[in-house]
């Protein structure tokens, strides 16, 4: 993995201590720190840790991912998904298929594969997974007690969004369980963090998932069925071609991990920011058509994404510093979300807030493909919450915030009372 540390002249690292505790662990609430590094000279900080700079300004995280040509996504093997053991048959394994991710592809590879998924996931061809959606919600929450505390997490918040992929698929309900396992350990592959033995589970248990998809796809070429596989299988790229099967199996996978993430977070972080602020839940349960910009306001403020990965193409000007070609960043979304810059009282939870232009699913070519769907799993989670639970409320226990990932900082408990 190639890393290009500050070029001489540059000046000295700032606010060090603070850079590095974001991923070392045991962090509970990261954006005391990102206001600190947002507000220390020019936003940009080096960190040994991950062998690059934290850029968390909005207009440079913006910038960054509006330029795919000099911010390349062309990653993969500098950055945390390649680590492995180069001796080791199956982590190789591993990275033939977690190398084909679009995510870490520029533009015209990235457009290519890309354009499989260009008319299942937008926001008219999600409405018709809103039944799916709904009975899911409806048959999951159905589970838990009223009037008994229990933890949202590991079970609801969890369970709806590998519900519907799974269904989305054509995956039988009886692999939800597992599903929901795989998702955890792919996950941990992109986490800088996450290494040793940690990782070697993470790499065998997201091989279970690759072969798993992959047994998946070969059947759906065999014989289609009506699920999202079988339409993938026989889409045309815009190059006119079909996905390979290695190829189609490995967004599967990234489908999976970045849609369960994006919506468990959301679930863990609304209910929340709806409890810790009564007053905007009260005009919601009043007027749910203003549910939908709160749903973009608890993407905002506590988005599932904290940084992203990029590298330059050739030398840049990023807050007050010149940065050769080569030089890894780690844009910053969450932090970005913040900055006093963009959004006037960026700490408060506004309901509406008007030009909530929030940077939660990234922008540009590289905006999450899968947005409409976490969209829609939101907005009928929370209706259906606030609708059927009007007296929910906190548990006693303290809700607890993920502090192993530092890619993904959503909540890991969130006791509540129904």
């Amino acid at each position: 993995m190639s890393v290009v540390p500050p070029p001489a002249g540059t000046p000295a690292p700032q606010a060090s201590a603070p850079v590095e505790s974001l991923f070392l662990g045991g962090l509970a609430d990261p954006y005391p720190l990102y206001a600190e590094l947002r507000e220390t000279g020019d936003g940009v900080h080096w960190s040994d840790v991950l062998g690059a700079y934290v850029v968390t300004r909005y207009a440079d995280v913006r910038r960054i991912g509006a330029d795919p040509k000099l911010f390349s996504s062309d990653v993969f093997h500098d950055a945390a998904p390649s680590m492995h053991d180069p001796s080791d048959p199956e982590h190789l394994r591993f990275l033939d298929a977690a190398s084909r991710l679009f995510m870490f592809a520029d533009p015209p590879v990235h457009t290519r594969i890309r354009s499989t998924f260009r008319h299942v996931f937008t926001a008219q061809a999600v409405q018709r997974w809103r039944p799916l959606v709904e009975r899911v919600t409806a048959e999951l929450i159905d589970r838990y007690p009223r009037g008994e505390e229990f933890d949202i997490m590991p079970g609801f918040a969890a369970d709806v969004p590998v519900a519907v992929i799974a269904a989305i698929l054509g995956v039988p309900d009886e692999m939800r369980p597992r599903f929901r396992d795989w998702s955890y350990a792919y996950a941990s592959t992109f986490d800088p963090v996450v290494q040793g033995p940690r990782r070697d589970r993470a790499i065998a248990t997201s091989l279970e998932l690759f072969d798993y998809l992959g047994e998946l796809v070969a059947a759906r070429r065999a014989e289609p069925r009506d699920d999202l596989i079988s339409t993938l299988v026989q889409t045309e790229t815009i190059d006119g071609d079909t996905l390979g099967d290695i190829e189609l199996l490995a967004q599967l996978a990234l489908l999976l991990v970045a849609g369960n993430e994006t919506t468990t977070t959301l679930i863990g972080a609304g209910l929340t920011l709806l409890f810790d602020h009564p007053e905007v839940r009260g005009r919601i349960e009043t007027d749910m058509s203003l549910l939908p910009a709160a749903i973009e306001e608890m993407l905002r403020i506590d988005p599932p994404l904290h940084l992203v990965i990029r590298k330059t193409t050739a030398d840049v000007e990023i807050g007050d510093r010149t940065l050769p070609a080569g030089t890894m960043l780690f844009p910053s979304p969450a932090a970005a979300n913040r900055d006093p810059r963009r959004f006037d009282a960026p700490d408060t939870f506004l309901v509406p807030r008007e030009d909530n232009k929030h940077l939660a699913f990234y922008h540009g070519v590289h905006f999450c493909v899968g947005a409409p769907l976490a969209r829609l799993e939101g907005q009928v989670v929370f209706e259906s919450i606030l609708r059927s639970f009007p007296d929910a409320r906190p548990g006693t226990v303290p809700a607890v915030r993920r502090t192993t990932n530092s890619v993904a900082r959503g909540w890991e408990s969130r006791p509540v009372i129904l």
